[in-house]
């Protein structure tokens, strides 16, 4: 797409970047990104051209793949266990009872502060995540 002999409007008129609605156009604007990063050297035009088309990737990454303010307690507890490749069984110095902890991983029972501490201390992690 970009030419590094372009000045900047030169480049955005033969370009003539915009908001990205479609995957195809995530796709096309993720690819001219990567290859002028790949690139040994840039213009300042062409690095102007990088900051605009991050802007219009992030800005269509926000609208097609929102994320969670913030996680909870059962998706930190979730995500640990995935991260250590544990099973519910593994966790029973924890929680005794295998039934507990399915009631509390599909969020049909809260974690015990005895719960809280024994997770802090088995992933090295503050209490706090699990509040």
């Amino acid at each position: 797409m970009a030419s590094p002999t372009l000045d900047y409007p030169k480049l955005l008129s033969r370009n003539a970047p915009a908001v990205i609605h479609t995957k195809a156009e995530h796709a096309q604007y993720l690819a001219e990104l990567e290859r002028l990063l790949s690139k040994p050297s840039v213009s300042s035009a062409e690095q102007r051209y990088c900051e605009l088309l991050s802007v219009l990737i992030e800005e269509y990454e926000k609208r097609a793949f929102p994320l969670k303010s913030r996680a909870d307690a059962i998706d930190v507890l979730k995500e640990l266990m995935a991260a250590h490749e544990l099973k519910q069984k593994d966790l029973l110095d924890i929680f005794k009872h295998k039934t507990l902890l399915s009631e509390i991983l599909s969020r049909k029972r809260p974690l015990s502060l005895e719960h809280i501490r024994g997770l802090a201390r088995r992933f090295r992690v503050s209490a706090e995540v699990f509040i």
